[in-house]
């Protein structure tokens, strides 16, 4: 009986051994940084876009750049949620975790890629980054807090 007892649940994660103060703390934290992602790509979106020179400038130099610069970040960030996956390590507690850096850096790199159809359509950039930051916040909130004692 003594073994039962000490046997340790491989499903349990670190989230759903702390209080619901730090479960919010941890969830605020990952939404203040998907805020903050959110404001400093939409506020250089419009300062690259408010200016045709600037914009111009941007679109021969940096944005190429950028593409390449942004598709190493994401393969990065692919390796760095498989390596985290095969070895099984819980980053459930963390701020940043695997999935929250592959989901920011697929965020750049989409954004990078699809620049030309969005400054065309900026309603439809901001619109996208709204919605999908809601969501990921509801998600959060959805599967964190409310189901915490």
């Amino acid at each position: 009986m003594a073994k039962s007892d000490k046997m340790i649940n491989k499903n349990a994660n670190k989230m759903n051994t702390l209080g619901k103060m730090e479960a919010g703390r941890i969830v605020l934290f990952r939404l203040l940084i998907i805020v903050l992602a959110d404001i400093i790509v939409g506020s250089l979106f419009d300062f690259v876009k408010a200016e045709a020179t600037r914009e111009l400038a941007f679109h021969m130099n940096v944005h190429p750049v950028l593409k390449v610069v942004f598709g190493v970040v994401l393969a990065l960030a692919a390796v760095y949620f498989v390596v985290m996956l095969v070895k099984k390590v819980d980053t459930s507690a963390h701020i940043m975790t695997p999935e929250m850096v592959l989901g920011l850096a697929l965020f750049l790199f989409t954004t990078a890629m699809f620049y030309d159809h969005f400054r065309n359509t900026p309603f439809l950039f901001y619109t996208i980054m709204v919605i999908g930051s809601v969501l990921y916040a509801v998600y959060y909130i959805y599967t964190i807090l409310l189901y915490k004692r």
